[in-house]
């Protein structure tokens, strides 16, 4: 959850403003971070980075009325800034403040965590503590997360993300999720360009109707960005989104491949690792 959202959430018709404008009705009573160590099915590899395992914090907010909420941080220092030893520090010190904070609006709650995680430096561990106490007081009020942030539905359709493996094993798995019934894949690239290319030839085959979305984790040069748009056109696939093509700081190339890629292809390039304060 971002900032964004919280927006939205605090400004909503709900405010906040009736039976929990006041957490004191409610007040967090314990409030802790604990590591969450998984090793992973199989390894998740993409252009910058190969997983075997992750690594995160997981969030647990108990309010006095004994409602309990999680939250999840998870992290990838390369991307989210923080490693697990710093994200369990913070978190301490931000259950700490919430333990102390009884009588105080949820909104200048989420507003005073804020200071105290601020930034792009501690934006894990800020999501994770905003899910925690949220997610604790819409079990305190009897009302689901999902219709709390103006959802009109109690289910969503995604889609499913296949990370850097051989074209053998990105077919297999597209058959699989195409059974499944996935009509959306989200597709790591950026690692080795001929190869993407090959992986996408391979994906087409065996599930010719499936959307794509890429993502190329920084991978690519802005040439290379534009070739794999290019010969995507060749095959007559237009991904739906073309997620982070180039290196986080290269702001000329991204703009030069989001010209071309809406102007030419009409595909929507977004910034990923690039977005942060």
């Amino acid at each position: 959850m971002g900032p964004s959202s919280l927006f939205s959430l605090q400004s909503t018709p709900l405010c906040f403003s009736s039976s929990i404008s006041k957490l004191s009705a409610a007040a967090t009573t314990r409030a802790e971070g604990r590591p969450l160590n998984v090793p992973l099915i199989a390894p998740f590899t993409i252009a910058s980075s190969r997983l075997d395992r992750v690594e995160n914090v997981a969030i647990r907010v108990e309010l006095a009325n004994g409602c309990v909420g999680w939250g999840e941080s998870p992290i990838l220092p390369h991307v989210t800034a923080e490693d697990q030893p710093t994200a369990l520090s913070k978190a301490a010190e931000a259950c700490l403040f919430l333990k102390q904070s009884s009588g105080k609006t949820l909104g200048l709650v989420l507003s005073e965590i804020n200071g105290i995680l601020p930034g792009h430096s501690f934006a894990s561990v800020r999501a994770g503590i905003e899910m925690a106490l949220i997610d604790a007081v819409a079990h305190s009020i009897g009302v689901p997360l999902w219709r709390l942030f103006g959802g009109f539905s109690n289910a969503i359709t995604t889609d499913i993300t296949i990370p850097i493996v051989s074209p053998t094993e990105a077919a297999e798995l597209a058959s699989k999720y195409r059974v499944q019934g996935f009509k959306t894949l989200k597709l790591k690239v950026g690692k080795n360009l001929n190869a993407d290319i090959q992986v996408l030839q391979a994906i087409r085959t065996v599930h010719p109707d499936c959307l794509f979305i890429l993502d190329a984790n920084e991978g690519y040069s802005s040439e290379e960005a534009i070739h794999v748009l290019e010969k995507l056109h060749e095959m007559e696939v237009t991904p739906i989104l073309f997620e982070q093509p180039v290196h986080r700081n290269d702001w000329k190339g991204l703009g030069h491949v989001s010209d071309v890629a809406r102007n030419k292809y009409g595909v929507s390039v977004a910034a990923d690792e690039s977005c942060r304060v």
